[in-house]
């Protein structure tokens, strides 16, 4: 492996001959590829790749909310990359079919006080308690993100994937702390119609804090509902 420091080559990525190039935080690693490679059968190590795909696709979603983007981007690693990052964090969560109730999606966090919260067909909707009750929220903190990953999986079809992954949003400005307060948030066509072809699903959320400026200023820890 080669680490490439200036701009001689710019930033690149991908494959160049028998080379990969990766470039982090400006330095362009550049590492020999094998001529050839066989896949191990061995029943450990297929169990690893299948976990390997399944954090890897859990992750992915995770990552398309800017939000959760914005919160992993504060806490990893220098040398990491966001999603290198998140991944390690999650790995040892997943099982080879599918996430698990372990997975998270914030990097810790104050405990977020739910009552309840339900996945119905169209729609996902969180009962919060009052947030002040789990943490201190100064002034500067006037506006909530809310933000969910659902893990879809026990297929009615047996042709259908085993699980699929989708992703929520929904931005709260002037939001009252001090209150309690039941998050909703729609399913669009396309995810109904995915969730529509499973009997279980997994839910985790998070919220976060903002400043008027859009900028986060704290979160909360995943909370996960199995069903």
């Amino acid at each position: 492996m080669a680490i490439v420091k200036g701009n001689v080559l710019g930033n690149l990525s991908g494959r160049l001959g028998n080379l990969s190039a990766r470039t982090i935080e400006g330095r362009t690693i550049l590492a020999a590829r094998p001529s050839s490679f066989n896949a191990s059968q061995d029943p450990a190590v297929i169990e690893i790749r299948k976990k390997f795909s399944v954090t890897g696709n859990f992750i992915k979603v995770l990552l398309t909310l800017s939000a959760l983007y914005e919160i992993w981007k504060k806490v990893k690693t220098a040398g990491m990359t966001v999603y290198n990052y998140t991944f390690k964090n999650n790995f040892a969560y997943s099982s080879a079919a599918k996430p698990t109730d372990q997975n998270i999606i914030t990097p810790g966090g104050f405990a977020l006080p739910v009552q309840t919260a339900t996945v119905e067909a169209d729609n996902v909707s969180v009962e919060l308690l009052a947030l002040n009750t789990a943490s201190v929220f100064t002034p500067e903190e006037v506006n909530l993100s809310a933000n969910g990953v659902i893990c879809y999986f026990n297929p009615i079809n047996p042709e259908d994937p085993a699980y699929q992954i989708t992703s929520l949003n929904a931005e709260l400005p002037a939001y009252n702390f001090t209150q309690p307060f039941t998050v909703v948030i729609a399913l669009n066509v396309l995810q109904q119609a995915v969730a529509a072809k499973y009997q279980n699903s997994i839910l985790f959320f998070i919220v976060a804090s903002k400043n008027a400026e859009g900028k986060i200023v704290q979160y909360s820890a995943t909370y996960t509902k199995n069903s």
